[in-house]
């Protein structure tokens, strides 16, 4: 019979939304643990009623996948809705402006800003990072810099909207192209994550915030949040931060 800690791993590594797998877990870690309590009450002993209680909260892949279903986001429109907000703010003031330059310039100037855009747009997503992340901070001082691609977006099609129907086709256009990449990178975000969830390997050096494992044969970087593990200490993967796994002590 199944213990509850296999059940919940099983479970939990169908869930691709990282964002409620703990919660969906902790609740179906409470559920069992209610019906062990229930069961012992009933003279019922302790190895005995948990693998019970396992059993009767059905098929660990099954309520997995019924759980991604309920759960899973495909869409990613958190920065793209951003990115909205602030061209909006910035159109009208870009109207109201004239360049006493070329437009031709003008127009490298916004294509610059826009490649960049979505470039960041897609590195900020392969490392999950929010709408106001601080770039570049200086961790002496403790000052940085905000950023985010939404941003960067919005100051190209201010460079290149030259009239309203212009700025808003490409607005509408590059917040197409935005949910698009971001969509996609968040699947292969998520396919790896699953992929990597519970998997159990070694720590090749000290780890802390940063440090080095070795999962089915392949070193990666690796992080924890707990105290700082040695080398050669096993390790399981319960997490991860962007394309980093987030490891705990077996």
């Amino acid at each position: 019979m199944m213990k509850a800690d296999k059940y919940l791993k099983a479970l939990t590594k169908r869930i691709e939304n990282s964002k409620v797998r703990e919660e969906i877990m902790r609740e179906y870690q409470n559920h069992i643990q209610d019906c062990k309590e229930a069961l012992m009450e009933a003279g019922m002993g302790e190895e005995a009623a948990e693998e019970e209680a396992v059993r009767q909260m059905g098929d660990p892949a099954e309520a997995g996948q019924e759980m991604n279903r309920l759960y899973r986001e495909i869409l990613d429109l958190g920065m793209t809705l951003w990115f909205l907000g602030v061209t909006l703010l910035l159109l009208p003031l870009r109207w109201l402006i004239e360049f006493d330059v070329p437009l031709t310039v003008l127009e490298y100037i916004g294509r610059a800003f826009v490649i960049y855009g979505l470039l960041l747009s897609a590195w900020e997503k392969y490392n999950d990072l929010g709408i106001g992340y601080m770039h570049a901070r200086n961790w002496t001082t403790g000052m940085g810099a905000m950023n985010n691609s939404g941003l960067i977006l919005a100051i190209g099609v201010a460079f290149l909207a030259h009239d309203i129907p212009r700025g808003v086709w490409l607005t509408l256009g590059l917040a197409a192209v935005q949910v698009l990449l971001r969509s996609f990178i968040q699947l292969l975000n998520r396919k790896r994550e699953t992929e990597l969830l519970w998997q159990i390997g070694v720590s090749d050096t000290a780890v802390t915030y940063k440090g080095k494992g070795t999962f089915c044969g392949r070193q990666m970087k690796i992080k924890t949040r707990d105290d700082e593990i040695q080398p050669g200490i096993p390790i399981i993967i319960v997490a991860m931060e962007g394309p980093k796994p987030v490891v705990e002590k077996v």
